[in-house]
């Protein structure tokens, strides 16, 4: 299966798929897959997905469940309520709060190379490039510290929201070509707005700072 660098292909909740899937760009599965996933793209599994094959693909992002090794040749990111029952190889691999994950990992050229997965809290390293993404920092104007648990919201061709974590940083992928809003919220500083343009495909890097109320 090949599709458009800038699409997303979806595989809804009433999808059954079983033999081995090849695809470019992007591919969204909502439903249940068994086999073989391979691809010169990006996965993403959804919160009710169940996927029972090996993956390799070049990034991954899986809040569904998987029953299968995972090989990602930038990044894998495990998002809550994401459950795994396999091995997993790549870069780097994110792990967010209330994730089940059964399994070993092995990263290379990792971020922390002390550590078989790196927290949700401690990434900064930017979303893989061959997304359309936008990512930075959130930070204190005056001070510098990043701040934790802002709101982001964005509006364009769609509605997105995230909010930053420990290391202040946050990002947004799988967005479309196009002018999108950006709007940064945090508990005691003033909101702050934005306009960033995405053109073709590739990661936006918008920084933040935000000035105190006080």
């Amino acid at each position: 299966m090949k599709n458009g660098e800038k699409d997303v292909t979806f595989l809804g909740k009433e999808t059954r798929f079983e033999g081995k899937l090849r695809f470019e760009g992007s591919i969204r599965v909502d439903g249940y897959l068994k086999g073989e996933i391979e691809a010169k793209g990006n996965l993403i599994v959804g919160d009710d997905a169940l996927v029972e094959a090996d993956i390799h693909v070049s990034y991954a992002s899986i809040s569904g469940e998987v029953h299968g090794n995972i090989t990602a040749d930038q990044r894998v990111d495990l998002l809550a309520p994401a459950k795994v029952f396999g091995n997993i190889h790549a870069p780097a691999v994110v792990m967010g709060e209330g994730v089940i994950f059964e399994g070993h990992t092995k990263m290379y050229q990792a971020l922390d190379r002390n550590a078989g997965i790196v927290g949700a809290d401690e990434y900064q390293g930017g979303p893989p490039p061959n997304l359309m993404a936008v990512y930075g920092i959130i930070a204190d104007k005056d001070t510098g510290e990043p701040i934790k648990n802002a709101r982001v919201s964005c509006k364009g061709d769609g509605k997105y929201k995230t909010v930053s974590n420990a290391s202040g940083y946050y990002e947004l992928i799988n967005l479309k070509e196009g002018k999108w809003k950006l709007k940064v919220e945090a508990e005691g500083y003033r909101k702050e707005k934005s306009e960033v343009v995405v053109t073709g495909e590739g990661t936006h890097e918008k920084r933040f700072e935000l000035k105190s109320r006080k």
